[in-house]
């Protein structure tokens, strides 16, 4: 069993040990514990909501980090992460606090403060392999989030600071020299997670009325009345008891998110109680003009393959298919799934780029932004609206709670618009 050398054996100044350190990381857990905070709270919002629009994170970059609150990564056991990593930066507050109290007590309590820098340091190294973890998440989502960033930096300075700490300190420590820090630590976060759960979890199944005009998602963006070409996507009676309406973008993983969402209610109430409709929005300038930068590079490509597998009427096998496919989209892919989904091939390839195909999609794109659509996912529910991957607890809450009133529009007053199938989108109708 080791011995601790004292901070002046190493030929390091006692102040840099004893007090830098627990200061640094005190500084650096209360900034981890509010970005955390801010991040929670969005997450909440959203959960309820739907919309990750009028978050504090989509006010600083376009993407609405919606890739933390959508992934599957984004919880624990319906707990945001985000929550897990408030409990894990006030226990390292905890510990630096303990430190700077016990720094000159009496020699008993050496055996508690000896092994709150090589504590912190584990700490450390574990927050940042999880952040490597999540960061290789928000690479394939291809989403910025600030608030993830934020958290990395800290992690890396945290681990960076409990080692220094540590190796100015002192070196050596027992085994039995890290169980009370860890204890504490323990205990700290342990309490906060008992404490606060149970608020977090029923502001999560917080459930609103949608019954009065702009209940659902105020933000909602789509106002213009518009009628859906009789050609595009749709499963599900006519006359059955919801109807919801998807914009959206083969390459996008939040529809992706959606989809299987919708998918699986639609199969729980089945074609007579939910008619879903698809309408292509890609967010790739190449054929989308209202598209300032290529967010998603090949998505027109692949929303004229969704339309020419509706025309060998395999338009949701492809996009199951499709939507389930990991790695870069491109043209092999598009041409594979076609493939694995029994699609005619000669027909296919000659459909890809055909002229007919390209007006169809340059239709659905005009269709879609005339009536409000700038993000993708963006959900009509009931003629409500939402923006994002919606989760399914709240999607089936807003079925149940809306009145079925077989529009595909919903005026600001609450009024529904007409809902004919037109033949062809010259039947939209400009605000």
């Amino acid at each position: 069993m080791s011995g601790a050398a004292p901070a002046a054996a190493s030929g390091t100044s006692p102040r840099l040990a004893g007090i830098v350190g627990p200061i640094a990381l005190v500084t650096l857990c209360a900034l981890g514990a509010a970005v955390s905070g801010l991040s929670t709270w969005d997450h909440v919002r959203f959960r309820v909501s739907g919309s990750t629009q009028a978050s504090v994170c989509a006010a600083l970059v376009d993407s609405g980090c919606m890739a933390a609150h959508s992934s599957a990564a984004s919880e624990v056991l319906g707990v945001p992460i985000s929550h897990f990593g408030s409990a894990f930066y006030l226990a390292g507050a905890g510990l630096a606090v303990v430190a700077l109290v016990l720094r000159k007590r009496h020699a008993s309590t050496r055996a508690v403060t000896a092994g709150i820098a090589p504590v912190a340091a584990l700490m450390g190294l574990g927050a940042v392999a999880y952040s490597v973890f999540l960061a290789t998440l928000l690479i394939r989502y291809g989403e910025p989030c600030p608030f993830c960033i934020a958290l990395y930096a800290v992690n890396v300075a945290m681990l960076v600071v409990g080692v220094v700490w540590w190796l100015r300190g002192q070196r050596r420590v027992s085994l039995r020299s890290l169980l009370v820090p860890g204890a504490i630590a323990l205990g700290v976060g342990g309490g906060f997670l008992a404490a606060t759960t149970p608020f977090l979890l029923d502001a999560l199944s917080e459930t609103k009325s949608l019954t009065v005009a702009g209940a659902a998602n105020p933000g909602g963006k789509m106002l213009a009345p518009f009628a859906l070409p009789a050609r595009i996507p749709s499963k599900g009676a006519p006359t059955a008891e919801d109807g919801l309406v998807e914009f959206s973008d083969l390459e996008c993983p939040h529809c992706a998110v959606l989809y299987a969402t919708v998918a699986s209610l639609f199969e729980e109430r089945g074609p007579t109680g939910l008619r879903v409709r698809f309408v292509n929005y890609p967010l790739d300038p190449e054929c989308n003009p209202h598209v300032a930068r290529p967010v998603h590079p090949t998505a027109c490509l692949s929303a004229r393959a969704g339309i020419c597998a509706q025309e060998q009427g395999r338009f949701w096998p492809f996009v199951e298919a499709y939507f389930a496919l990991q790695g870069a989209r491109s043209r092999p892919a598009v041409l594979d799934t076609a493939r694995e989904v029994g699609l005619d091939m000669d027909r296919f390839a000659e459909c890809l780029d055909a002229e007919q195909t390209v007006r169809a999609l340059a239709e659905d794109i005009a269709l879609a932004h005339a009536a409000g659509v700038r993000a993708t996912p963006t959900i009509l529910v009931n003629g409500w609206t939402f923006e994002g991957a919606i989760p399914r607890a709240r999607l089936r809450q807003v079925l149940d709670d809306t009145t079925p009133c077989g529009c595909d529009h919903r005026s600001p007053d609450g009024i529904c618009g007409p809902a004919t199938d037109a033949a062809s989108p010259s039947a939209l109708r400009q605000p």
